[in-house]
């Protein structure tokens, strides 16, 4: 069982390694244009909030398969409730960057007059 976790850990670290570096090389080659995944605002610039909910997602998500192929691991480890809050935070930090960013409602047809 344990030549099986090493296995799979390192297929999983060269998949990943390799995605990644495919990932670079088109973004290298302006094949993927980053203004598209992080300038999503009404100006055009980066969004903060999406860069984080990004990043934040891809580091918990790596840390979980560690600790899943680790040596010791037994099963499926304990998410603590914390880690579950930030995620949930940064979601929140972006669905509402979101909203601010929207234009609002044109006012309804013969309103207030």
């Amino acid at each position: 069982m344990e030549t099986l976790r090493v296995a799979v850990g390192w297929v999983t670290l060269v998949f990943v390694s390799l995605l990644g570096a495919a990932i670079l090389y088109k973004v290298w080659t302006n094949q993927i244009d980053l203004k598209s995944l992080l300038g999503n605002d009404k100006d055009g610039d980066a969004s903060m909030s999406r860069f984080q909910l990004l990043i934040f997602t891809f580091v918990v998500a790596l840390s979980f398969f560690y600790l899943v192929t680790a040596a010791n691991a037994e099963g499926l480890p304990e998410v603590p409730g914390s880690v579950l809050t930030m995620l949930g935070i940064s979601g929140s930090a972006y669905l509402v960057a979101k909203g601010i960013d929207r234009d609002p409602a044109p006012p309804p047809p013969g309103g207030n007059q």
